[in-house]
């Protein structure tokens, strides 16, 4: 039987992971106690972790084949699976300057709403974002879950949404705040992909699939795409769908790269560090869209 305790959050979102040590490998029960706790939850929360990187995929691994970062410069200790979401340059191990491009593209498209990989076509499963250095202010992570936004809408407008395609765009952020565009071989790898506007999920639940890779909608002009689509982000933040994460060093959040949204919240960029390992579970098929009754 496992040993772990789901405690979940109120009023909604996410639960509280305790009586585990992820630095071990898991058993199958607690495996299946945690597998079954992030269907539920779709956000999870584990304290009190310290792990190393090897450990980090390990434990990411259990759920499924891991996403490749291909920078070199972004790679933690040279894993290609383990994202360095941070202000500090791997290289000389001091804070990155506010204004170098690389760094100013990833500070703007982390602090605004997305979800992991939404411009694959194959979505990834989740994230496991785990905290290693934090700035003493500043610095939390907000997530939003649209699976309990969407259960919010009136029917008629579910029904609405439920025949739209959103076309995601990794480029789109970048052009939203004026920055140049990535060169054309790596725009080439990640080409723009059509999403449902509304995910079809397991245990019969549906979520909105938006967030800031979001260029447009089909068959809307861009004006009226990127009204509803605004809309329907605004709705999704309201406090009652939304977690705010303060992070302390050693904490794990693996959260559900489908239906959460997350954001970073501000922070002294010129005089905090900031340091998180990234991992994400690739995507087996495309998204399902709600079937015609």
């Amino acid at each position: 039987m496992s040993s772990i305790t789901v405690t979940p959050r109120t009023p909604a979102i996410g639960a509280k992971i305790a009586g585990i040590d992820l630095s071990e490998p898991l058993t199958a029960e607690n495996r299946a106690a945690i597998q079954d706790a992030f269907d539920s939850y779709r956000l999870l929360i584990f304290r009190d972790q310290y792990l190393t990187v090897d450990q980090h995929v390990a434990f990411s691994e259990n759920f499924g084949r891991l996403e490749i970062f291909p920078d070199p410069k972004d790679m933690a200790d040279g894993h290609k699976t383990v994202l360095r979401v941070t202000n500090i340059d791997r290289a000389t191990n001091k804070l990155k300057p506010v204004d170098d491009p690389g760094h100013k593209s990833f500070t703007l498209g982390t602090s605004d709403w997305h979800i992991d990989s939404s411009f694959r076509t194959l979505p990834s499963k989740a994230s496991m974002l785990y905290g290693i250095e934090m700035p003493a202010d500043g610095g939390d992570t907000m997530f939003a879950d649209t699976t309990l936004a969407y259960d919010a809408l009136s029917g008629t407008r579910r029904k609405e949404l439920e025949e739209l395609v959103v076309i995601h765009d990794f480029e789109e952020t970048r052009r939203r705040h004026g920055l140049p565009p990535r060169p054309p071989e790596v725009q080439a790898a990640t080409p723009p992909a059509r999403q449902p506007l509304v995910a079809q999920r397991d245990h019969d639940r549906r979520a909105l699939f938006i967030g800031s890779h979001t260029a447009g909608i089909d068959g809307m002009d861009d004006a009226e795409g990127r009204a509803l689509l605004d809309e329907l982000k605004e709705f999704a933040t309201q406090p009652q769908f939304t977690y705010r994460h303060q992070w302390q060093s050693g904490d794990m959040v693996m959260f559900d790269n489908i239906c959460v949204m997350h954001r970073a919240m501000p922070y002294d960029l010129s005089g905090s560090r900031r340091l998180l390992h990234r991992t994400t579970v690739a995507g087996e098929a495309p998204l399902q869209a709600v079937q015609s009754a």
